[in-house]
């Protein structure tokens, strides 16, 4: 699975101007930019390392394709495509420069969740029908990037038409251990749907950039009731994030 998220500070400021949900400039901020700057730019593309354009422009093709397919929810074959391509050009510049797991630390906004039909198969006979509800419904299960006649459902196919999706978050806090995915609804178009998957996380020993990830308990939240909460002790669901780029503004990974 290929996730691929958003720093919350960045996509708040995004929505506070109009623009759609995970949307942003479609270009880079433009700088002039020195001599000198110019001259690191030739010599980092001699080495065949990206620059910060390099970046700049994979990260906003890529949150623009985000924005317009839905997450890839309404996709094209081709589109598809494209977006594991700019996920996977970015994990190559990560592998580059290396993962800083201080910098996972934050809120995160889902911008997607790619998946292929094998994957999806492979997570739900693993996780069983109480996990892989959670995982559906927690908006992790990622949209299917194979043909469109695969017979995976996406996310969004697996939840009542009444109960519209208003975003997934992601909190993490590697210090403290804690880690929390919140998926967002409106019922009827109006009455808010909280659930919120609790779990302790810590750095994998084996020295990637990766995190195991145990789930505690689920909180559901309607409307000014609750939260439910129940304990997740008796299927332990447990998985790993494993980050392939990361800075200040966005995320990708896999888990």
């Amino acid at each position: 699975f290929i996730h691929c998220t958003r720093s919350r500070a960045t996509t708040m400021a995004t929505r506070g101007a109009m623009t759609p949900r995970c949307a942003t400039s479609t270009h880079p901020s433009r700088i002039a930019r020195s001599s000198r700057g110019a001259r690191d730019a030739v010599r980092a593309r001699a080495r065949d390392e990206p620059t910060t354009d390099d970046v700049g422009r994979v990260k906003a093709a890529l949150i623009r394709l985000c924005a317009t397919t839905d997450g890839g929810k309404r996709a094209t074959s081709s589109e598809r495509e494209e977006l594991e391509r700019l996920v996977n050009e970015l994990a190559e510049i990560g592998a580059r420069e290396g993962v800083n797991l201080a910098r996972v630390n934050g809120k995160w906004s889902l911008l997607a969740t790619l998946a292929s039909a094998e994957d999806a198969k492979t997570r739900k006979n693993k996780e069983g029908a109480i996990g892989s509800a959670l995982t559906e419904i927690s908006g992790s299960s990622g949209r299917v990037i194979d043909d469109s006649t695969s017979s995976m459902p996406s996310t969004s196919s697996s939840i009542p038409k009444l109960i519209a999706s208003k975003g997934n978050y992601q909190d993490i806090d590697i210090d403290a251990g804690v880690a929390e995915n919140r998926a967002e609804f409106a019922v009827f178009g109006k009455i808010p749907l909280t659930v919120r998957l609790k779990a302790s996380c810590a750095i994998s020993p084996n020295g990637t950039a990766r995190l195991d990830v145990a789930f505690d308990a689920v909180e559901v939240s309607l409307g000014g009731a609750g939260p439910l909460a129940m304990s997740l002790a008796f299927v332990n669901p447990r998985g790993w994030i494993e980050t392939t780029y990361v800075d200040d503004d966005i995320r990708t990974g896999k888990g």
